[in-house]
């Protein structure tokens, strides 16, 4: 049986979400999606079509659009992200798709992207193009939301084609057999799963193009990028058995790999020039990031910072790493190594907009217990008590139910975070 693979994408989701609680088309409405409606230099969360193509996309800021001529700008409308709304909406496109398949078969690839296995289903809902249509159809009869899909038969195409011609034409497919004629004249950048850092590695071997690196040696590629290397050539063939369909118990309590670092990020809605404001960034990061691996049940071994200057500095920033004394998922533990590093790398001169705290080498919090005859080992199990603790009540009565009193300092990014849906506001009614 040949497999069937869907791959729905809704277009610029925010931006269509707002456009259709107005009742308005997006391929015909000037509409973007900001990060706040107060600040000049708020961020473009999402554009329509219309402002794409005037250059207006996502990461643009609001300024960007304040320097369009006039003609372009002046039947602009600003939308304040609304992330409770959007979650909803995503969740009533996957209700909407479980006409067309059942649960196991559809993966959630991110909140406006969706994987369906429709394999089988002829008889039900007709050929690929067919059911295209019914799909596009229906999510836009009952959301206002208009998708666009790539059809394969294995995720990896279904994916390509969709980012390289559906987006453009609405649905296109790819059977194994087209592959050197849609995939491989794409520039290397297109190729799902290399991002600018291997997009560069790859320029330097001389691969260029998709195409560059299907007919580039496997060996070599194995040889300098090891199995991620061997995957990139596969994929560049459309060669690609991970699965669409999961099996019940991956569902449900399987047993999965824990992830090699658990981290967080925070772009700063002003420029941050004081050590003792940075320090309440950093602190509050460290908070999210041992309540994260706590939930996991790891312990990290190494802390490794990031920042990012403001956009005007001519330093990009730094990022600075180093081996913890033990294992460990307190704030309270690596925070003070955290302040290290940034005292070290940080030029005073230097305004800092973005910051990221990652714990690194985890390991199992219960089979990494380590003794000391140094430290009140009983006060360190009864402060985890205490960190479990504060982490179940705020999952159970929302985040930031119990939080650090410099949250309420007025540099503290928490102060504003905790009601945030992915560092972005919850909303309520269109702005």
């Amino acid at each position: 049986m040949r497999r069937r693979i869907f791959c729905i994408d809704s277009v610029s989701f925010y931006a269509s979400c707002e456009c259709a609680a107005r009742n308005l088309n997006p391929y015909k409405t000037k509409l973007v999606v900001l990060s706040s409606l107060e600040d000049h230099g708020a961020l473009v969360l999402a554009a329509t079509p219309p402002m794409k193509r005037l250059g207006i996309k996502t990461g643009s800021r609001r300024f960007h659009i304040d320097r369009l001529p006039w003609q372009d700008r002046k039947h602009v409308l600003y939308a304040e992200a609304r992330m409770s709304h959007y979650l909803n909406v995503s969740v009533q496109i996957v209700h909407i798709l479980h006409q067309f398949a059942p649960p196991e078969a559809i993966r959630v690839y991110s909140i406006d992207e969706t994987l369906v296995d429709l394999s089988g289903t002829e008889r039900l809902f007709g050929n690929d193009e067919h059911v295209a249509r019914l799909i596009r159809s229906t999510v836009f009869r009952y959301t206002g939301i208009p998708v666009t899909i790539g059809i394969g038969p294995n995720n990896v195409l279904a994916k390509l084609v969709l980012d390289l011609h559906g987006k453009k034409t609405g649905v296109a497919r790819c059977l194994l057999h087209d592959v050197e004629k849609l995939i491989h004249p794409a520039p290397i950048e297109k190729m799902w799963g290399v991002g600018a850092k291997m997009a560069v590695h790859l320029q330097r071997l001389g691969i260029f193009t998709i195409g560059d690196l299907a007919h580039y040696p496997l060996d070599v590629l194995h040889e300098k990028f090891g199995v991620i290397g061997a995957e990139l050539w596969h994929h560049a063939w459309g060669i690609d058995e991970s699965p669409t369909i999961l099996p019940p118990s991956s569902l449900f309590g399987a047993k999965r790999q824990h992830p090699r670092t658990i981290g967080h990020g925070i772009t700063l809605m002003k420029d941050y020039t004081t050590y003792a404001s940075i320090r309440l960034v950093l602190q509050a990061i460290a908070v999210e990031v041992g309540m994260r691996t706590r939930q996991a049940g790891l312990v990290g071994g190494s802390v490794h910072l990031g920042v990012r200057y403001t956009r005007t500095s001519e330093r990009r920033g730094f990022s600075k790493q180093k081996k913890l004394d033990r294992f460990t998922a307190d704030e309270q533990d690596f925070l003070p190594v955290l302040l290290a590093l940034f005292l070290d790398g940080w030029d005073e001169t230097e305004a800092v907009r973005y910051v990221s705290v990652a714990l690194g080498k985890l390991e199992p919090r219960s089979d990494h217990v380590q003794l000391s005859f140094f430290e009140d080992e009983w006060a360190k199990a009864r402060r985890y008590d205490f960190l479990d603790l504060v982490d179940q009540l705020n999952v159970r009565f929302g985040r930031g139910t119990i939080r650090p009193a410099s949250s309420l300092l007025k540099d503290s990014p928490l102060r504003t975070r905790q009601r945030l849906i992915g560092g972005h506001k919850q909303g309520g009614d269109p702005s």
